[in-house]
């Protein structure tokens, strides 16, 4: 009789993540991870998990060509490094990143466009 391949090495010590969307990076191809906005870490067996606190936008730099990826994330949104895995989790719809687009440092703030009219 042959032997079955059950897979249960992967999966018995493992947890599902359910998420809205996520994407994955090699970490080998990652050079810097910049979170500007409030989080916490925990560390986990194969890397560490970052539990954003509040909404802002997320910078993955690469080590090859200049090359980075940009992206707004939520309040409780993940970062998880597992193993040679960078996963960037969103667990709200896809309309609600929408509103989180980035903007130019040289764009005027609705106070500076209101007090410019005032002037004027």
């Amino acid at each position: 009789m042959a032997d079955e391949n059950t897979m249960d090495e992967f999966t018995e010590n493992t947890e599902p993540t359910f998420a809205e969307s996520v994407i994955i990076i090699n970490v080998q191809q990652m050079q810097s991870l910049e979170v500007p906005q409030r989080f916490n870490r925990v560390r986990t067996e194969n890397g560490w998990i970052i539990h954003l606190e509040e909404a802002g936008r997320v910078t993955v730099n690469f080590l090859t060509s200049m090359r980075k990826f940009d992206t707004a994330l939520l309040a409780g949104d993940k970062i998880e490094r597992d193993g040679d895995d960078l996963l960037v989790i969103r667990n709200q719809p896809e309309d609600a990143y929408r509103t989180q687009r980035g903007s130019s440092s040289l764009a005027r703030t609705r106070e500076q466009l209101l007090s410019a009219e005032t002037t004027e």
